[in-house]
């Protein structure tokens, strides 16, 4: 049966934070930001330090921070009851494309999973440094979705968009020959492939779904591209879930009109509500893997003390509209925190639950995928 598309959505805008428009759709970047960013370096806090000495002070901290991070990995993946992956990921370039990928360790891979990330993001947030890929950054949020999906024996595989966000056209056609080849190229011909897309990638894989067959499909932080300019889906359209963040009002509203659109037309759908959860004095150092407790207590005494969390530890803004970074360089935490910006970044927008890469729900994610896979 033909699916029945509603009226094409009218350009998406945030209640507190203008969305970026996507060549060919309109959505909100994963990470909303006032000023403008590169699509690839990652954002480092900008700090006082002048002198030469200074300078190379800092560069050793950082190198060092790196080295930590990688050497301590497991750690973080047994605080939340994940067996420890062996992130040896792959770079290389398929069909032009720049990819990051890893097969399962522990025994063959029984599916894929294809990760696309959000605007302004890249594939190394989904792996930690390692000798194998020492330019990975390895977001906290999205490391822990590529940690679940190896110790489920998913092969990952993420590539990069070609400009700040993705577009719906011709990087649609180019991503779902990118993954044959690569399957192909691999071993996994054959195996069911998973597509998971957050904001920007969310649009991206609900529109590859309409191009290529997959097992499951899941839409975070974004109501997918269905309908108008962008092109209908298929008779055949495989089962969706939608992670969102319920705060973001405008969005959960168009969550809801397109998961009745789908289950209108036989799709099956799921939903999961992402809510904000309180920053305690550990939760940094309990998700960032490499940041210690005592620096995330740190941290967090000079929030409480800046007015930046509610008494019941609730962030007050969105952390992209807290001024948490000049607020550590005044309490002369700038050098430590340094290395981590990015990693803080997501998991204070992630504790504000408005429009963030989340892994909280990723167990009953990955459970209700395993119930697809043939």
């Amino acid at each position: 049966m033909p699916l029945v598309l509603p009226d094409s959505p009218s350009p998406l805008q945030r209640s507190k934070h203008p969305a970026k428009q996507m060549s060919g759709t309109n959505a909100a970047s994963h990470r909303p930001s006032k000023s403008s960013l590169p699509p690839h370096p990652p954002r480092r806090l900008a700090l006082s330090l002048t002198t030469p000495l200074a300078s190379l002070a800092l560069l050793l901290l950082a190198a060092a921070a790196v080295f930590l991070y990688s050497q301590t990995a497991v750690r973080s993946y047994e605080s939340i009851g994940a067996a420890p992956p062996l992130f040896s990921p792959m770079v290389e370039s398929i069909d032009g494309l720049r990819a990051i990928w890893e097969l399962p360790a522990a025994a063959p891979a029984r599916a894929v999973l294809f990760v696309a990330h959000g605007c302004r993001c890249r594939p190394e947030n989904f792996w930690p440094p390692s000798p194998r890929c020492p330019g990975c950054v390895g977001l906290p949020e999205d490391v822990a979705i590529t940690a679940r999906a190896l110790r489920r024996r998913f092969a990952v595989l993420a590539v990069a968009s070609a400009g700040e966000c993705w577009s719906l056209g011709w990087e649609v056609n180019a991503a779902k020959r990118t993954i044959r080849s690569w399957a192909a190229k691999n071993g996994l011909e054959g195996h069911p492939v998973v597509a998971l897309g957050a904001s920007s990638g969310g649009y991206f894989v609900s529109k590859l779904a309409a191009k290529m067959s997959l097992a499951a499909v899941v839409i975070m932080i974004a109501e997918g591209a269905f309908g108008g300019s962008a092109g209908a889906p298929p008779m055949i359209y495989p089962p969706a879930m939608f992670i969102h963040m319920p705060k973001d009002r405008r969005r959960a509203a168009l969550v809801e009109r397109n998961s009745k659109m789908l289950m209108k037309n036989g799709v099956e759908v799921r939903e999961l509500r992402s809510l904000e959860v309180p920053l305690t004095p550990t939760l940094l150092s309990d998700r960032i893997s490499g940041l210690d407790r005592r620096l995330s207590e740190r941290i967090w005494t000079a929030f409480k003390e800046e007015g930046f969390v509610d008494e019941k530890g609730y962030m007050k803004e969105d952390g992209r509209a807290t001024p948490w970074k000049d607020a550590l360089v005044k309490s002369g935490l700038g050098e430590e925190v340094s290395p981590w910006v990015d990693h803080i970044q997501e998991e204070l927008n992630l504790a504000y639950g408005y429009h963030e890469m989340t892994s909280l729900h990723a167990d009953e994610m990955f459970n209700w995928i395993e119930g697809h896979l043939s």
